[in-house]
């Protein structure tokens, strides 16, 4: 028994001090240091600027790692491009995060993905780690502006043994006269990069495309083997343009440093060449956005009246990954006003002249358009597509250039004073069943030549397709825009390497087709295109039959031109010309002439001049609308007879009080022609 009595007690005392050390272990935490270099951020982030660290912490840590912006863990500047935080966690713990940056306060995020990490190559898609028992300090880390997968450790810059990588970075955009197409910035300096005493070229650098303002930045990295980049050696250097224009600054310089010529790397803080920001003092002034839906409308897929709201984005950051439309910050909501049949945004920005706001329009369908049961459904719509894809940039992002005025528009699509939802055309809507045939040369995807990055396509043995890509086609015939359900197989009748395949589409439908071809191989799938830039993916045009005075005449087969397997810079062609876009139908054989001419002089104080003509007797009304769609003044409403007329306001409303500064809108309304102009009042 007393033996008993002793196992018992033993093994007691066993689990006390087993449970002791597993409490011991839970409540103890370790130090975990991050340092974060964003030398590849794509924006013009300073030391100034602020950086935070999201995510989420299964066992919690000090402060605590979260999702929530507002509450991020903030890195500390450490001079330059590089910032460092530390934490503490919980041995076992797994942390996803990603790092945030901002220019200036925690309003104004960095532009490309809202100041966000871009992916990276985990199953979250997150940056990943694991907390061991000791203090960790983990690896230099590199923001990813990039949309591809990035490993969580990628550099901008290769390893190489016994070398020291430098990463040059410039911003060209204060210089006016320099460009891009022609010019190339360099980077010229003395030993042990260059050479001495003469100067010579280190290396010539490459525009960061997918940089701030269309690519203002470029960089470049060079290398020098440690053995002449000992701790204390003295680099001078200068920005060149094309070898012949030099900074006028004095000599640029910096010392390698014990840990550089230990770590292998250095990053050197991005400038402006020779230190010249865009000119000018920042000012505020109204931007106005105007924007029309007439062939999405046309074509069933918005609807105002149903729920369906739209938003100017990335004027002012870009969201998150998932966001509430209704709440999220960077989705500037637009206004629908009835009186000029049109969406508008009147937002206030400050900044410097010249300085490019990059934007897309957004479209937030209502949930009932997702609902199967709803009779607002619409098969293969996702509420995630509302993204503008327009064709006047090639998919890629609108872009303004922002003036020195108090009051500015954004200029539309077409000659128009707005701009249209995809750069859809009012006429572009296909109301008659057309068969649609695509031709392709996949001749160029089956040589190392000129496709040396993919496994390359086997003719005859391997299957291409049309892969619809951002286009509204698949959404019109009941596919997913983005789903492999939409795609066309594509067939080579000859053998040749050329390759056909046809859809027969049911209208309504449009005009713009915009698509990436896929192939199979022995590796797996293989695309072209992709990216954020101009030629990303093909577009091209089904051209009408005729076009008279509004009225389209749609084939009822259309073959698109050939196009070549490329890998990237798709084809992108021009629209055919569908007419005015204020067009209508009049009467038979009838041209329609209808016009509201902008108004001269134009901002004006305190009068102004409207000019409108007219083909036939009518009844005309031109009335005087406020931002907010309220009617001001009526200045006309009577039987006009054919002809040109003018008529002046005198910015007094109805009852002959004078009106304020700012925008109004002059709309024309004869039969069934309507018109608006944006005039400026300036006192």
């Amino acid at each position: 028994m007393k033996a008993k009595l002793t196992s018992f007690l033993a093994l007691t005392m066993f689990a006390l001090y087993a449970g002791a050390n597993l409490s011991q272990l839970a409540a103890q935490t370790v130090n975990v240091t991050m340092t974060l270099n964003t030398s590849t951020c794509w924006d013009t982030l300073s030391s100034k600027g602020k950086v935070i660290l999201c995510g989420a912490s299964t066992l919690g840590t000090t402060p605590a790692v979260t999702w929530d912006t507002t509450t991020g863990v903030k890195l500390t500047n450490i001079g330059g491009d590089y910032w460092t935080v530390t934490f503490k966690a919980k041995p076992g713990d797994n942390i996803q995060y990603k790092f945030v940056t901002y220019l200036s306060d925690f309003k104004h995020p960095t532009f490309h993905w809202s100041g966000w990490d871009g992916p990276f190559s985990t199953a979250s898609k997150n940056r990943e780690i694991t907390i061991g028992t000791k203090d960790t300090t983990l690896p230099m880390q590199y923001f990813n502006p990039y949309e591809t997968n990035m490993s969580q450790f990628w550099r901008p810059f290769q390893d190489k043994q016994d070398t020291v990588a430098v990463y040059f970075r410039v911003n060209m955009g204060g210089m006016s006269s320099f460009d891009p197409s022609s010019q190339t910035p360099q980077v010229w300096g003395s030993a042990p990069l260059g050479a001495s005493p003469n100067w010579v070229q280190i290396i010539p650098l490459t525009r960061e495309t997918g940089s701030v303002n269309q690519g203002s930045f470029w960089s470049g990295v060079a290398y020098v083997a440690k053995s002449n980049a000992s701790a204390g050696t003295l680099q001078s250097y200068k920005f060149v343009i094309n070898g012949s224009t030099w900074e006028s600054t004095s000599d640029r310089s910096f010392t390698f440093s014990a840990n550089v010529a230990a770590s292998g790397d250095t990053t050197i803080s991005w400038v402006y060449f020779n230190n010249q920001p865009p000119t000018g003092p920042p000012l505020t002034s109204n931007v106005n956005f105007r924007l029309k839906l007439d062939a999405l409308e046309k074509a069933g897929l918005f609807n105002r009246g149903l729920g369906d709201k739209v938003a100017v984005t990335g004027a002012k950051g870009w969201p998150p990954s998932s966001f509430t439309f209704d709440t999220e910050p960077t989705m500037l909501k637009m206004t629908y006003v009835p009186s000029i049949q049109e969406w508008v945004l009147s937002e206030p920005f400050t900044m410097t002249a010249g300085t490019q706001i990059i934007y897309k329009y957004f479209i937030a369908w209502d949930s009932s358009r997702v609902d199967s049961t709803s009779k607002n459904y619409i098969k293969g719509l996702a509420l995630s597509d509302g993204w503008e894809e327009p064709g006047v940039t090639g998919g890629g992002n609108r872009t303004y250039n922002f003036q020195a005025a108090s009051d500015q528009t954004v200029p539309g699509d077409f000659g128009a004073d707005q701009e249209f939802f995809n750069s859809l055309h009012p006429n572009s809507v296909i109301t008659t069943p057309i068969k649609l045939t695509f031709h392709v040369d996949m001749t160029p995807a089956a040589s190392a030549t000129t496709n040396p990055t993919n496994t390359l396509f086997r003719p005859g043995i391997d299957t291409v397709y049309i892969q619809f890509d951002g286009c509204l086609i698949p959404i019109t015939q009941g596919k997913s825009m983005w789903g492999t359900d939409n795609r066309i197989m594509l067939t080579s009748p000859n053998s040749d390497g050329k390759y056909t395949g046809s859809i027969n589409l049911t209208p309504p439908t449009f005009f713009q087709v915009c698509y990436r071809l896929v192939y199979t191989s022995t590796t797996g799938e293989v695309e072209d295109g992709g990216g954020t830039n101009f030629g990303r993916r093909y577009y091209q045009y089904i051209v009408p039959t005729s076009v008279n005075s509004g009225s389209i005449t749609w084939p009822s087969s259309f073959d698109l031109a050939e196009v070549k397997w490329v890998q990237n810079n798709l084809t992108v062609e021009n629209p055919p010309d569908l007419g005015s876009v204020n067009a209508v139908d009049t009467e038979p054989g009838i041209p329609d002439s209808y016009e509201l001419l902008q108004n001269y002089p134009n901002p004006f104080n305190p009068t102004t001049t409207i000019t409108y003509s007219i083909p036939k007797t009518v009844n005309v009304k031109i009335e005087v609308f406020n931002v907010l769609g309220e009617k001001v003044a009526t200045l006309i409403n009577s039987e006009q007879t054919p002809g040109t007329h003018s008529i002046q306001w005198s910015a007094r409303n109805d009852h002959s009080i004078n009106v304020t500064s700012g925008v109004y809108f002059v709309r024309i309304q004869a039969g069934s022609f309507i018109q608006a102009k944006k005039m400026v009042l300036e006192k």
